[in-house]
This record gives structure tokens, sequence and C-alpha cells, in this order.
């Protein structure tokens, strides 16, 4: 009796492409390894056309990401922002109680002349952005390690002890003005997560670092 291929449901087909494509990753891993990020990229631009942030998660996720982070969470979250906002479109003034003070010593913390920062300074920042900008999901370790430009995701004791440093300074800080900032790191290795305490702070915080002349040291926020 033959198989109505037409009659196949697509997502049948592309549990049956899986397969075969596992199937010949196992029968010759160092082909597949070659042309896998093609295909993958194929797919993405059928999906989203020439979108630049997508494509830079993507390049980065093939290039080093992928060795801590899941690929579904490089995909857009419609609930984030496209680009950086403008400058004006954040108000300190909009907030009250220990958020206000926060912020307003991070203002005092992390000056708008970014290029006369110190490398502890600048450490903290990205730190917090990107943090900041994973909102519920935190960011992990490994990413906060190669964008620190202290390796490509491996776990080194220079990387683990500069983000420690940065959170406990951070962490001070917030605690002076009466908030909390971070919640208990999770997991390990470069899969160990960072996050802020909740997130309508870690949103806040992602519109302060967005807003900020120093933005332009953090990796392009999610798309809409």
């Amino acid at each position: 009796m033959e198989t109505n291929v037409e009659g196949i449901s697509t997502k049948k087909k592309n549990e049956k492409f899986l397969e075969a494509l596992k199937t010949l990753s196992d029968q010759d891993p160092q082909s597949f390894l070659e042309i896998a990020p093609e295909l993958l990229q194929r797919c993405a631009y059928h999906w989203r056309g020439s979108d630049p942030f997508f494509s830079t998660k993507l390049n980065s996720w093939l290039s080093y990401d992928m060795m801590w982070k899941p690929f579904g969470e490089i995909i857009p979250d419609d609930a984030n922002f496209a680009k950086r906002i403008d400058t004006d479109a954040f108000d300190i003034k909009m907030y009250s109680g220990p958020t206000k003070a926060l912020l307003e010593s991070l203002q005092t913390r992390f000056p708008q002349d970014f290029n006369q920062w110190d490398a502890s300074i600048r450490n903290q920042f990205i730190i917090l952005g990107m943090i900041a900008m994973g909102r519920e999901k935190g960011e992990y370790q490994g990413a906060l390690v190669h964008r620190l430009g202290l390796g490509s995701g491996d776990v080194r004791i220079k990387g683990s002890n500069v983000i420690r440093a940065a959170k406990i300074a951070l962490a001070r800080l917030a605690k002076d003005n009466g908030a909390e900032l971070f919640s208990p790191a999770s997991g390990h290795g470069v899969e160990r997560i960072h996050r802020i305490s909740n997130a309508k702070l870690a949103e806040t915080l992602e519109r302060f670092v967005l807003s900020h002349a120093g933005s332009v040291l953090l990796p392009p926020p999610r798309t809409i």
C-alpha cells in the first residue's frame, strides 16, 4: 500500500526531516557540521527576512553561544524592545521610593561619558545591563564572560570573580537605597543564570541602560 506523502501533515513531515538529519549527522558528523550553519541561516532568512538584530543573535549563537544557550532563547521576544530607546523616553521623575533612589545612584555610578569609566565600572554596567535585558529569564554566565572579553564562554576563575565582584558592588549600592537588586543565581559553569530580583525592576533597569550612552557596550536588545 503506497503512502500518500501529500496527505502527511507539515508537523509529521518536519519530524521525518529532523530524523533524517539526525541520521546523517551521526553517519557523517564533519559534513553535517559544515552544512548545518548555512541551513539554519537560510531557514532564518525565510522566516524573518532581513532582520539585523536576529541575524546578529544567530551569528553569535553559531560562533559560541550554542555551547551554553538553547537555540530557542535567541528567538525574538515581542515583549521586548526593537531598538535602543531615546534618552528623552526615560525619566527618573516617573519613579518613586527605593527604585527612584537606586536609579539616581546608578546615574552617579555611571556618568554619560562612558569613555572615562575604569574597568570595574564598565564591567558593572555591562553585567547589570545584560542581566536586566534578560528580563525574567536572566542571563547566562557564559554570555557575560564573553561580553566582558574574558573568554569564549569557558568558565574561568577570572571571569566568575569579575562577575561576583560586580554583583556585590551593585547589590550593596541597591541595599543602601532600600532596594533588592538580584535574585540568587542558579546553575553551574557557563549555564549559571543571573537574574534581577523581579520582572518590573528588570524592565526599569533595561530602560535605564538602553537610554544611556553606554548602551553601545551592550549586545543588541531583543527585537519586536
